[in-house]
């Protein structure tokens, strides 16, 4: 019996690995090495809105280069995200603000935010299928 939860455990390993992608993130415009980089993978509009990402990953800035790093998961189950990121200078885990503004990094998969309030997550969501898939993030401070 136990031969046969060890193989069913090994074969349903196999198959999540087999249906995963690689993704790899570049972020670039980070101003300084404190902290680190969180990133929010958000699988739907409702996740985004109540702020409860489905996946996420932290981001050491110890490979900083000229204010870019990248990172690359192979452990993202295919389907429809949006990155959101956070450059988590006092490592806090939440966005600091002051009068209103944040004073932390911010940034969102393959989209530039210009605006003033968040944008809504059909405008930063992609899809992950067969293929793997390469993730551009540009980080904006106020």
């Amino acid at each position: 019996m136990k031969k046969i939860f060890i193989f069913i455990v090994l074969l349903a390993s196999g198959f999540a690995m087999i249906h995963s992608q690689t993704i790899t993130v570049k972020i670039s415009g980070i101003k300084n090495s404190k902290g680190n980089i969180r990133l929010a993978f958000f699988a739907s509009e409702e996740e985004y809105k109540k702020e409860d990402p489905r996946i996420t990953k932290y981001i050491s800035k110890e490979g900083l280069i000229d204010g870019c790093i990248t990172a690359v998961y192979t452990d993202i189950r295919p389907g429809t995200y949006g990155i959101a990121l956070l450059d988590d200078e006092n490592k806090n885990g939440e966005m600091d603000y002051s009068f209103f503004l944040p004073k932390e990094g911010f940034g969102f998969s393959d989209y530039y935010f210009k605006g003033l309030t968040k944008p809504s997550y059909k405008h930063f969501s992609f899809d992950i299928d067969k293929c793997d898939k390469t993730i551009h993030i540009k980080v904006r401070y106020m």
